[in-house]
């Protein structure tokens, strides 16, 4: 049993904090356990091993998210309550870019995570979508947040000096968009546009 005076959202959140200030591979029990000025077995008294700490982390980061409704009112619709909750998943994934990083190490199947894909399913389900139907929308419209965190930071300046070093008469369409792409590839609005047009052709009238 744990013998310090910590709380489970203590350690998450310093884990965080260390994910956020020096990545993903600083995080270890050892590094966290001195963050926090305690000994490691300490923290092995909260979590079994660094996968499960991790698996912590990620509930209690996408929180928020997972519990978000339009107002706090239940009886919005569904296009208002999932803009509002991949809303919410992009801007954490965003603020905490080592997030992303563990997703590519293994899924996210903690419970805290897997709210998030409930409440949209329901959402979805709500809407007049089949089963089948709920389940490819809820995965497309995850994995194009998870895409738009990926490429956030992609350079605007290299995109287009890459594209600048195209010859026109090979890639004609790309040559002529050049400024276009540049300008908007990970702009602030890319999200939010890509997402009511996602959103727009999932729901149909019954959004």
């Amino acid at each position: 049993m744990p013998t310090q005076r910590l709380t489970p959202e203590q350690i998450t959140a310093a884990a965080l904090d260390l994910m956020d200030a020096e990545g993903l591979a600083a995080v270890s029990m050892r590094a966290l356990a001195q963050r926090l000025g305690v000994g490691t077995m300490t923290l092995y008294g909260y979590y079994r091993s660094r996968d499960e700490l991790l698996d912590a982390v990620v509930d209690a980061a996408t929180a928020d998210a997972a519990n978000h409704r339009t107002s706090g009112r239940t009886s919005a619709k569904p296009l208002a309550e999932l803009t509002a909750l991949f809303t919410a998943l992009h801007r954490t994934l965003s603020e905490h870019p080592a997030l992303y990083r563990i997703r590519m190490s293994r899924p996210f199947l903690s419970p805290g995570v897997l709210r998030v894909c409930d409440r949209a399913l329901g959402q979805l389900r709500r809407a007049g979508l089949d089963d089948a139907a709920a389940v490819r929308g809820y995965r497309t419209l995850y994995l194009f947040t998870l895409g738009c965190v990926t490429y956030a930071s992609q350079d605007a300046a290299g995109t287009r000096s890459a594209l600048d070093a195209l010859p026109p008469s090979d890639f004609p369409h790309l040559s002529a968009l050049a400024p276009t792409m540049a300008h908007t590839a990970g702009g602030p609005d890319e999200f939010d546009t890509g997402l009511a047009t996602l959103l727009t052709a999932l729901l149909g009238q019954h959004g």
